[in-house]
C-alpha cells in the first residue's frame, strides 16, 4: 500500500488530505495514518498543516565521486547525493533529484529519481579484450567501462583509440562507429577530442554543392543598391596565420570629432536561412580552432574566399557608422549595407610595432595617421569603458602551433593591437544590441549575470587574505578595482583568477540580461559572422529591420525559436572552448615531455592539502606534490601551505621546479622543487644532521614541525582524481588500538 500511496502523489502532483485519502482507498484511519507517517519519516512525503505532499524537486547536471557520491550541481547550492542514490547516473548527466530532509548531520541531501538528458551518446576510449568480451576503457575519468558488441571490432588490436555509441538499457553497452588510431600520436588525439566532444570534421556533400554555387562575383545591381565605401581607406588587422577576415575599420577626421566605420563581412546575403548551409552552421554554432586545426562554421569557400574581406577585392557589408565628438561622446550611430574593398591586411605584430614607435611595412606606410588616431581613440575608449566598471582580465595568452607533431608554445603579446581591434568591436556590438532593444526587435543577446551571492562571498573571503577589501554587495566597480591595485604585483594573476571563477559563464539568450563583466546595459555578438551563428542570427534581424521587411509572422516565428538557438549556441560554444582547452593541455603536456628535467622559473597559482600547483612563464602547469615539499600542511586560513620554522607557500610566490614527468594522454604533469646538491650538512657538535621524512612521523615529536598524514591526488591540468586503489585510513588512535587488543 505504501507504494500505492506514493504513486498515487506522483500521479496527482498536488497536496492531498488525509480524509482523500481514507476516501480514495478505502483505509482506517489508523492504518492510512501509521502508512502516511512512515513515507513522512522516509522523506518521501512532506507534511504541511493537515496536507500531504511530494517533496520538492531540482533539476541540474550531476557530478560524481569515484567513492559513489555525487552533487546536483544548482543555480544557488549544489545538492549532495549519498552512494547509492544516484540511480544509473552518468557524470553530467541532467538529472531530476527529490530533496530530502537533512541528515543526522543536518546537512540535506537529495535522491535521484531519474536521468532526464544524458550528457553523452558516444565514448572514445582504449580497446581491451577481457574473458572473450571486447571492452571499452573510457578516457574521460570517471566513466565505467563499457562491454561492446562485436560487430566491427574484427581486425583491431588491443590498445586500439575507437568511438563507441552508448546504449543505456539496465547494463549499458557499446557498439563501435569509428576506428581513431593507436596510442596517443598527436593526430589519434585530436580524432579523439573530435569525437569526445560530438564536433563536426567535414561537410556534408550537400552543403559543400551549395557552397560551390555561389558566384564570386559581385552583380552590379547588388552593388548599386549599398552604400559605396571603395573609396575610403578601409582595413583589416588580424593576427598573422588568419585567413577568415569578417571585419574591416576605417577613421575619418570631422570638423568637431571622428567618424568611425566598422563593416563586418555580410554572411547573410550568402547563407539564407533554411538552406543546407543555415542549417550545417547552426548544427556547428562555432568555428572551432584546434591547435594544429581548424573545424569552420562555413565551408572555405566562404570563409575563406567571398565572405573574408580581403585585400583589393570587392566585399559586401553590414556596416556600423559613429561620429564621436572629441571627448568620444556618441553623436550619431547609422546602420548600413554596404560594399569596401580594404586597402591593407595589417597584422597584430604590425601595429604592436607601430604602437612602441616602430615604423610601418613601407607598403603600409600610407596608414600611419589612421592608426595613430585610432590608437589614441580606442586607448581612450578602453578608459571609459574601465572607469564605468568593465572588468580587465589580463591574462598571458600563449598560442600552441604544431609544426610535425612537435608543439611549440608562442606568448601572444600584441595588447595595444588587439585592445584597439576589441573596443570597436564591443562599440559595434553594443550599438545593435541598443537598437534593436529600442525598436522592440527580437535577437540573441550576450548576457552575463552577476555572481551568485555563495560565490561572491567566498571570492570576498578570499581576497581578504591577499588584503583586498570588497563590499558587501555585488559591485562590478569594486572587483574592477581590485583587479586594478593587483596590476603589476605577484600576485595579478591570482586575484585575476579568483575573479574570473567567482563570475557567472557568459551564455547566448533571446532575451537582454545586461552584462555584468563588461559593465553594459545592451550587449550582443555582431562583428563575427564567419565563425558564429548568432552573430549571423543578429544579421537577418537588422537588415529586415533596415529593408523594412520584418512582418508581424515573421517577428514571432524568431521570438519563438531564438530561446531554443541561444540555448545550442551556447551549447556549443561550451564544446568548442572544452575541446580547445583539452587539446591544448595534451600539447602542452607533449611540450613537458621533451623538456623532463629541465629546470623553470613558475609562479604558484594554486594550493591544496596534496600540493601546489605552478605555471611556468609559457601558461604550462603542473603539481608539485606535498611529499616532494617536505613537512608542509595545508592552511586555508592563511591560503597557503605552511611549513616549518614559519615558512609558507602562498599564491603567486615564485618557485624554481624541474619537469620530473609528463603524461600526454592523462594531461598530467609533475614538478618537482629545485634545489641545490648539496652534501650532508654538520651540526654544531659534529653530528651529521638528517633531511627530515617527506612521509611518516618525524624523530623528535614536536608538535609545530610535526606534519599531518595527506593522500596525494593527480592532476588533470586542475581536475583532480584521487590516484587508484589508495584510501586514506584513520589515524590509529590509543583507544583505537585499545579495542584491538581486546
Amino acid at each position: 500500500m505504501r507504494e500505492t500511496l506514493l504513486e498515487f502523489f506522483k500521479k496527482t502532483g498536488k497536496p492531498h488530505r488525509l480524509e482523500e485519502i481514507l476516501r480514495r482507498f478505502g483505509l482506517e484511519k489508523r492504518e492510512a495514518k501509521a502508512y502516511l507517517k512512515a513515507l513522512v519519516r522516509e522523506g518521501l512525503l512532506e507534511k504541511r498543516g493537515s496536507q500531504y505532499f511530494l517533496p520538492p524537486k531540482v533539476v541540474g547536471p550531476i557530478s560524481l565521486h569515484r567513492d559513489g557520491y555525487g552533487f546536483v550541481r544548482l543555480p544557488e547550492k549544489d545538492l549532495f547525493i549519498p552512494p547509492g542514490y544516484t540511480l544509473d547516473a552518468w557524470p553530467e548527466d541532467v538529472v531530476e533529484a527529490r530533496l530530502m530532509p537533512p541528515g543526522r548531520d543536518g546537512r540535506p541531501f537529495g535522491v535521484v529519481e531519474r536521468v532526464i538528458k544524458r550528457a553523452r551518446d558516444r565514448v572514445v576510449g582504449t580497446l581491451d579484450f577481457r574473458r572473450g568480451y571486447a571492452v571499452l576503457v573510457p578516457d574521460e575519468p570517471g566513466l565505467p567501462e563499457l562491454r561492446l558488441l562485436p560487430e566491427g571490432l574484427e581486425g583491431l588490436k588491443r590498445g586500439s583509440r575507437i568511438v563507441a555509441q552508448v546504449h543505456y538499457e539496465k547494463r549499458p553497452y557499446g557498439t563501435f562507429l569509428e576506428y581513431l588510431g593507436e596510442g596517443d600520436a598527436p593526430e589519434t588525439e585530436t580524432e579523439a577530442v573530435i569525437a569526445k566532444y560530438g564536433l563536426r570534421a567535414e561537410f556534408p556533400e550537400e552543403v559543400l554543392k551549395e557552397a560551390e554555387a555561389i558566384p564570386l562575383e559581385i552583380p552590379e545591381a547588388e552593388l548599386e543598391r549599398r552604400q559605396d565605401f571603395r573609396a575610403l581607406r578601409v582595413f583589416t588587422i588580424d593576427g598573422v596565420d588568419a585567413k577568415d577576415f569578417d571585419d574591416a575599420i576605417h577613421i575619418e577626421r570631422l570638423p568637431r570629432g571622428y567618424r568611425v566605420g566598422v563593416h563586418i563581412a555580410d554572411v547573410s546575403h550568402y547563407v539564407k536561412e533554411g538552406s543546407a548551409l543555415d542549417q550545417e552552421a547552426f548544427l556547428r554554432g562555432t568555428s572551432v580552432y584546434l591547435p594544429g586545426r581548424v573545424l569552420p562554421m562555413l565551408p572555405e569557400r566562404l570563409s575563406n574566399g567571398v565572405c573574408s574581406l580581403r585585400p583589393g577585392e570587392d566585399r559586401l557589408t553590414l556596416s556600423v557608422l559613429f561620429d564621436l565628438t572629441e571627448d568620444l561622446k556618441v553623436r550619431r550611430v547609422r546602420f548600413a549595407e554596404g560594399v569596401i574593398r580594404s586597402v591593407a591586411r595589417l597584422t597584430y605584430t604590425e601595429v604592436e610595432a607601430f604602437a612602441e614607435g616602430f615604423g610601418l611595412p613601407e607598403a603600409h606606410a600610407f596608414l600611419a595617421e589612421d592608426l595613430r588616431l585610432l590608437l589614441d581613440l580606442t586607448g581612450r575608449l578602453r578608459e571609459k569603458r574601465l572607469a564605468a566598471g568593465a572588468l580587465d582580465f589580463s591574462f598571458p595568452e600563449v598560442k600552441v602551433e604544431v609544426e610535425a607533431g612537435t608543439p611549440h608554445l608562442i606568448p601572444q603579446e600584441e595588447p595595444r593591437a588587439r585592445s584597439l581591434i576589441e573596443e570597436l568591436m564591443l562599440l559595434a556590438n553594443q550599438a545593435v544590441a541598443e537598437h534593436l532593444v529600442k525598436k522592440g526587435l527580437p535577437g540573441l543577446f550576450r548576457v552575463h549575470e552577476e555572481p551568485l551571492e555563495e560565490a561572491y562571498g567566498k571570492l570576498r573571503l578570499a581576497l581578504a587574505r591577499l588584503g583586498y577589501a570588497l563590499p558587501e554587495g555585488v559591485s562590478s566597480q569594486a572587483l574592477q578595482r581590485a583587479l586594478l591595485q593587483a596590476k603589476g604585483r605577484p600576485e595579478e594573476p591570482v586575484v585575476a583568477n579568483l575573479v574570473l571563477r567567482s563570475l557567472r559563464l557568459a551564455r547566448y539568450a533571446a532575451e537582454n540580461l545586461g552584462h555584468f563583466g563588461l559593465a553594459m546595459e545592451h550587449y550582443l555578438h555582431f562583428t563575427s559572422p564567419i565563425r558564429r551563428y548568432p552573430d549571423l542570427v543578429v544579421h537577418r534581424v537588422l537588415k529586415a529591420a533596415l529593408r523594412r521587411t520584418l512582418t508581424p509572422a515573421r517577428k514571432a516565428r524568431w521570438l519563438e525559436t531564438f530561446p531554443a538557438i541561444a540555448e545550442h549556441a551556447s551549447e556549443m560554444e561550451r564544446k568548442a572552448e572544452a575541446a580547445e582547452r583539452e587539446l591544448t593541455k595534451y600539447y602542452m603536456a607533449k611540450w613537458a615531455e621533451l623538456h623532463v628535467g629541465e629546470r623553470f622559473l613558475g609562479k604558484v597559482t594554486g594550493v591544496a592539502n596534496f600540493g601546489a600547483f605552478v605555471m611556468l612563464k609559457n601558461g604550462v602547469e603542473g603539481l608539485v606534490r606535498l611529499e616532494a615539499l617536505g613537512p608542509y600542511t595545508y592552511s586555508e586560513e592563511a591560503l597557503a601551505l605552511v611549513g616549518p620554522k614559519g615558512k609558507r607557500i602562498r599564491l603567486a610566490d615564485e618557485m624554481e621546479v624541474v619537469i620530473a614527468a609528463a603524461n600526454p594522454r592523462l594531461r598530467q604533469i609533475d614538478l618537482l622543487p629545485y634545489r641545490e646538491e648539496e652534501a650532508p650538512k654538520k651540526g654544531a657538535m659534529g653530528k651529521e644532521v638528517e633531511m627530515r621524512k617527506v612521509v611518516g612521523p618525524p624523530k623528535e615529536k614536536a608538535r609545530d614541525t610535526r606534519p599531518e598524514r595527506a593522500t596525494v591526488e593527480t592532476v588533470y591540468f586542475g581536475e583532480w582524481a584521487p590516484k587508484e586503489g589508495r584510501e586514506a585510513r584513520p589515524l590509529d588512535s590509543r583507544a583505537r588500538r585499545r579495542r584491538r587488543r581486546r
